[in-house]
């Protein structure tokens, strides 16, 4: 069977397209933000795929990544909520708490639209616009890639238990007992490693893992810029082998039952009422 190729996937249309060029807009401030601060940002996992695949978002994705350097992230996250527009917000577990954000990681919103996927809650009250994901990159110990995944995987898994709603059944209820000895145990395992020197490889904080490998600096700094959608943004420095890492034989495009969106429901313009996809 031909292996299927960029010419033969269709670019998005209709909402799904108006929710990733909106996308972009918000991209479009982060980066001048960084830009006039010197803050070190790169778009990541899959919009530096689509970057490079695609020259722009990955034809059904429906979600924006950027990776921020440890030393910038806290940096960021003040001089966004001084100096992005109004209709723009920077989503935290300080700024918008019902959100369960969790460290690591905050969202930049566009407070004019709606965007609802499978962890909302309608119960809670906190923005729940479009949105770009803003992760912080960690120089990790040293350790082997077994042990980072073996680490990371159980790290994720019980930190974030507690950052999702969960069903109400035995299995969870066990969960919320086991997952906080779990994550202490793992993550104080994490910690000690530290001790033994940090290595030359970054990657999203462990409590954000799922899946994907750590980069050696060199392949991420300098940072360089790529075309995405037709704009120039910040990118690692060897995009090849950071894509390598995070999915292996990144060029292959996976099978339709194996492409996903996010969004369960969008309003890319919240007065319009224009719907969905």
């Amino acid at each position: 069977m031909k292996q299927k190729t960029t010419q033969d996937i269709p670019l998005a249309t209709g909402n799904l397209r108006a929710t990733q060029l909106r996308m972009v807009e918000i991209l479009k401030e982060i980066d001048a933000v960084c830009r006039r601060h010197n803050l070190r940002y790169w778009i990541d996992y899959g919009t530096l795929l689509g970057a490079v695949r695609h020259g722009g978002f990955i034809p059904w994705d429906d979600d924006l990544d950027i990776s921020v350097f440890e030393d910038d992230f806290e940096k960021l996250e003040e001089i966004c909520k001084a100096e992005l527009p109004d209709w723009l917000m920077v989503q935290s577990e300080k700024t918008d708490p019902q959100a369960g954000m969790g460290g690591g990681f905050f969202k930049i919103r566009d407070k004019r639209s709606l965007y609802i996927n499978d962890f909302d809650s309608f119960r809670l009250d906190y923005n729940k616009g479009i949105f770009v994901d803003v992760f912080k990159n960690i120089n990790y110990p040293r350790m082997s890639p077994s042990v980072f995944r073996y680490l990371s995987r159980r790290i994720s898994f019980s930190y974030g238990f507690f950052h999702y709603p969960q069903n109400v059944n035995f299995k969870n209820i066990l969960c919320y007992f086991l997952y906080p000895l779990s994550y202490v145990f793992h993550k104080g395992l994490f910690n000690l490693l530290y001790l033994f020197g940090k290595s030359d490889r970054y990657f999203f904080t462990p409590e954000r893992y799922s899946y994907g490998l750590y980069s050696k600096k060199e392949d991420i700094f300098p940072l360089k810029d790529i075309e995405f959608e037709g704009y120039k943004f910040l990118a690692p420095s060897n995009t090849h082998q950071r894509l390598v890492d995070n999915y292996g034989d990144y060029m292959k495009i996976p099978d339709e039952q194996h492409r996903r969106t996010h969004a369960k429901f969008v309003l890319v313009n919240k007065e319009d009422g224009e719907v969905t996809y």
